[in-house]
């Protein structure tokens, strides 16, 4: 499974991935999934979208999200988009924001492990 981050520039939301990451390792449930974490800014993400998951925006690029959900459908994905939650995102909450993404990833079926009877 791969998250994507999208940002403006990166250095807030690689401490978000990090901390993201933190939170998998620590966690039985998901550590050892072969979950990865990537963030992007605006102007590169869409050369990294290869096996993505879900593209998480930044809340200060929630302008961009018709135009991500455009570009994710323009290469043959069909990925949920979701801005994260501007408190969560301000606070660097990283188990919320996981949460999140795993319910929609789960919706939207493009998971690629379960977690059944873990």
């Amino acid at each position: 499974m791969k998250i994507m981050l999208v940002c403006f520039g990166g250095l807030s939301t690689s401490i978000l991935v990090k901390k993201m990451e933190e939170a998998i390792a620590a966690s039985e449930k998901f550590k050892d999934k072969g979950i990865t974490i990537e963030a992007w800014g605006k102007d590169e993400y869409s050369d990294h979208l290869d096996n993505v998951s879900i593209v998480l925006l930044g809340p200060q690029l929630s302008m961009a999200y018709e135009q991500v959900i455009e570009t994710t459908k323009e290469r043959g994905l069909n990925v949920p988009v979701e801005v994260i939650d501007k408190e969560d995102y301000g606070n660097m909450n990283a188990v919320p924001i996981l949460i999140a993404a795993f319910k929609k990833i789960k919706e939207a079926g493009t998971n690629t492990f379960t977690t059944e009877g873990k």
